[in-house]
């Protein structure tokens, strides 16, 4: 089935730093894991993707996930036209979603993403999902010991990735942040062990669907030191700030040659 959709570029997307089990299959085709299925995924031209589901699955499920439902050509309008910065980013990044990931995923591999980069974070969720034989349920892992998740490379973050799990089996926080704002959600997963501000703010990004929040990684620090004197004007691009952050993200490791923690 083939798809016309603007703003939508599959590679980037895959090296945009908020997915890390899309596996590349072809030259702009990528098999895609989320909510159960699999998807495979051709960039065809720039405005038009095939993929190999049904219409019903991909209106139930893949649209959601992609937010396709979201302009975000009138986001890229709202860029101040004097931040040469910003437009020049989201000229590179154009083609960038967010992607509204499993929240239970989200959290997992955000934590394991912490003082970590890219292609270590992959594999490591690699090796998790070998080890499981697909990507471990809360469940899973709340009834796995910790020298199990430790022998997959998790070292400290095996400690943090056991107490998120017994916790999301708790609280149910996927039915517990509906009803809570971007502020409240993200202080709410600042109480889990392991959860710094940059995490919480990811799992609001990717996991809630929360486009205000915006983690401030090493490579959003430096960026904001470096181009806006110490202080990114936020306040303007609130309602979709992490939309932007990732724009910027993507713009800044392309251009870069060093692989440093996210």
């Amino acid at each position: 089935m083939k798809i016309g959709i603007s703003y939508f570029n599959l590679d980037k997307i895959a090296d945009s730093g908020q997915c890390f089990r899309w596996v590349q299959i072809g030259n702009g085709s990528y098999h895609i894991r989320a909510f159960g299925k699999m998807l495979k995924a051709t960039q065809v031209t720039p405005d038009i993707i095939e993929v190999d589901c049904t219409p019903h699955e991909w209106a139930r499920i893949w649209t959601r996930y992609f937010d396709l439902e979201t302009d975000y050509g009138s986001i890229v309008a709202t860029i101040d036209p004097r931040d040469t910065y910003l437009t020049a980013a989201a000229k590179s990044a154009c083609g960038i979603r967010i992607l509204r990931q499993e929240l239970w995923e989200t959290i997992a591999s955000f934590i394991i993403s912490q003082n970590n980069n890219i292609p270590r974070i992959k594999g490591t969720i690699q090796k998790l999902c070998s080890f499981f034989g697909s990507f471990p349920s809360a469940n899973t892992l709340n009834l796995c010991n910790l020298e199990s998740l430790r022998s997959v490379g998790l070292g400290y973050r095996a400690e943090y990735l056991a107490e998120a799990a017994a916790r999301y089996l708790f609280d149910e926080p996927e039915e517990l942040c509906s009803r809570m704002s971007l502020e409240e959600s993200r202080m709410y997963f600042l109480t889990y062990n392991g959860i710094g501000p940059k995490v919480a703010d990811c799992i609001c990004l990717f996991g809630l669907g929360h486009k205000g929040a915006f983690p401030v990684d090493t490579w959003i620090k430096r960026i904001i030191t470096t181009h806006y004197n110490g202080r990114f004007p936020i306040e303007r691009y609130r309602p979709f700030a992490g939309v932007l952050q990732q724009f910027m993200f993507y713009h800044e490791r392309i251009g870069g040659t060093a692989i440093e923690n996210i």
